[in-house]
C-alpha cells in the first residue's frame, strides 16, 4: 500500500505534471467526505508542529484521534495537547507512520516533518487515501515535485501546501498592485531569504550510541536522507545540514512562490541564474523580467518586493506594506494574520476536504515555484551560472543535472 512505483522515465512524469495543470483546475467530485467531523492526525510534532496544531484543533467540526512522530518526548507531547482539548484520552500515539495510514477512520493529515520527509509522507498519505496539508517545502528536488504533482492528480487527493502567505492581506495587496498594473510594467522582483548558506553545508557530527528504537526510531527520522550515524545533535540542528534541508526553498518556496504569482509566473521558472556573493543570487526569465534574491536590506522577514517602471511596493511578515508613492496604498483595512499561527490556510484546506474544491496551494502550481528554488540552489551550490530550461527541467550543464534529483536511501527512493 505504501511502496512508490518508480516511473518509467522523467519525461513520463513532466508529462503527468503538465496535464495536471488542466485536470485540476475543475471542482473535484470524488472521495466527499461525508457531513460529519473531518478526523486528522498530526505526522512530525517538533516546532512548527507544536505552533500549528492548536489552529487545527481549533477549527470547526475537525476532530484529531492520532499523533505520529519517530521521537517518543513529541509523540507523547502530542498525544497529551490532543487529548487534553478533545477531554479524553482516545488519541492514540504512533511511532511508526505506516500504522497511522493504515486505518481506515482517518481522512486528513497534517505533515509538519523535516523537509527530507514532505514529499515522499504526501505521497504516502495520498496513496492511503488521506488528504494532506503539508508543510513547506513540498520536495527537496524536482523529480520530487513531480512526484507529489502527479500522486494528487492520481488519486484525487486535496493537498495543500503550508505556503500561508499565499492568503495573508499584506502580501495579496502587494501581488494586487503588480497583477492590476498599477505599478506599470514590472522589469524586477526581489525575494527576501535568511541562511543562504546553509544551502552549501553539511556537518557530520561524530557518532553516538544509538538509542532504543522506541526513544527515537533513527532509521524513519532520516527516511529518504543519505545515511548518517546517529548523533543528537542532527534532532535539533537539521536545518544546517543540506542532506536533510530544503536549501533556498526554506524561504524561496514563499518569497519566490508569491513573485511568481504577482508576475504570472506559476508555470514557469527563470531560464538564467547568477551567483552574486554568499548572500545574493541573480535570476532572468525568459521575457527579461529580474529575480533577486538577497538575505540583505530587507526590514523584516519573509519579504517581497515588486519594481515596475510606474512604482514599487515591498511588504514582510511586519504586515506593513511599503510603496513608492503613497497613492498606491489600499484605502480598505488590510487583514493580516501572523505567520506562526495562521488561521485562513488551514481553514480553508479543510473546507477544500469537505467540497472537494481546488485548494489555493496545491501541488501542480507550487511545483513551479519550488523548481525555481532548486534551480537556484544548485546555481549557488555550484556557485556559477547556469542556464535553465523549465520546459525540460534541464541545465546546459551535465554537473547541474545530476543534483536535479537527491539521493535517497531505499525503501523511500521514488
Amino acid at each position: 500500500m505504501f511502496i512508490l512505483k518508480k516511473a518509467t522515465s522523467r519525461r513520463e512524469f513532466l508529462f503527468q505534471a503538465v496535464a495536471t495543470t488542466a485536470a485540476l483546475a475543475s471542482v473535484r467530485v470524488s472521495a466527499v467526505v461525508p457531513s460529519r467531523t473531518i478526523h486528522m492526525a498530526i505526522i512530525g510534532h517538533g516546532g512548527r508542529g507544536g505552533q500549528m496544531l492548536p489552529v487545527f484543533l481549533n477549527q470547526k467540526d475537525v476532530r484529531f484521534i492520532a499523533a505520529c512522530d519517530v521521537q517518543r518526548k513529541n509523540r507523547e507531547r502530542a498525544k497529551a495537547v490532543i487529548d487534553k482539548f478533545n477531554g479524553d484520552t482516545a488519541c492514540v500515539a504512533y511511532r511508526d507512520f505506516r500504522e497511522l495510514l493504515a486505518r481506515p477512520d482517518l481522512d486528513a493529515v497534517y505533515i509538519a516533518l523535516g523537509d527530507r520527509w514532505h514529499a515522499r509522507m504526501a505521497i504516502y498519505a495520498m496513496e492511503a487515501g488521506k488528504d494532506v496539508y503539508c508543510e513547506k517545502p513540498i520536495s527537496l528536488s524536482m523529480e520530487e515535485g513531480l512526484a507529489v504533482t502527479a500522486t494528487a492528480e492520481r488519486t484525487g487527493r486535496i493537498y495543500q501546501g503550508g505556503v500561508q502567505r499565499r492568503t495573508v492581506g499584506n502580501f495579496v495587496e502587494a501581488m494586487r498592485l503588480a497583477q492590476n498594473g498599477r505599478l506599470g510594467k514590472i522589469h524586477t522582483v526581489h525575494a527576501g531569504m535568511a541562511g543562504m548558506e546553509a544551502s552549501r553545508t553539511n556537518h557530520f557530527h561524530p557518532v553516538e550510541p544509538l538509542p532504543p528504537v522506541d526513544e527515537v526510531d533513527w532509521n524513519n527520522w532520516l527516511g529518504p536522507a543519505p545515511w548518517r550515524g546517529y548523533n543528537q545533535k542532527y534532532l535539533h540542528s537539521w536545518h544546517g545540514e543540506y542532506d536533510f534541508h530544503g536549501g533556498l526553498a526554506e524561504w524561496g518556496s514563499h518569497t519566490i512562490d508569491l513573485c511568481q504569482i504577482a508576475t504570472g509566473k506559476m508555470y514557469t521558472a527563470p531560464v538564467r541564474y547568477t551567483p552574486v556573493n554568499a548572500r545574493r543570487l541573480d535570476c532572468e526569465y525568459a521575457d527579461g523580467l529580474k529575480l533577486v534574491l538577497r538575505q540583505d536590506g530587507f526590514k523584516n522577514s519573509c519579504a517581497i518586493r515588486l519594481e515596475g517602471d510606474e512604482g514599487w511596493v515591498e511588504t514582510d511578515d511586519s504586515g506593513a506594506i511599503y510603496v513608492s508613492n503613497p497613492n498606491l496604498m489600499p484605502k480598505h483595512k488590510v487583514k493580516t494574520e501572523s505567520w506562526g499561527r495562521p488561521v485562513a490556510h488551514p481553514a480553508e484546506f479543510l473546507e477544500c476536504v469537505r467540497t472537494r474544491k481546488r485548494p489555493s496551494a496545491p501541488p501542480d502550481s507550487l511545483h513551479f515555484s519550488h523548481v525555481a528554488c532548486h534551480a537556484a540552489t544548485i546555481s549557488y551550490r555550484l556557485n556559477r551560472a547556469l542556464s535553465f530550461d523549465p520546459k525540460t527541467l534541464r541545465f546546459e550543464d551535465a554537473e547541474a543535472n545530476r543534483l536535479t534529483i537527491r539521493p535517497s536511501r531505499a525503501p523511500f527512493s521514488l
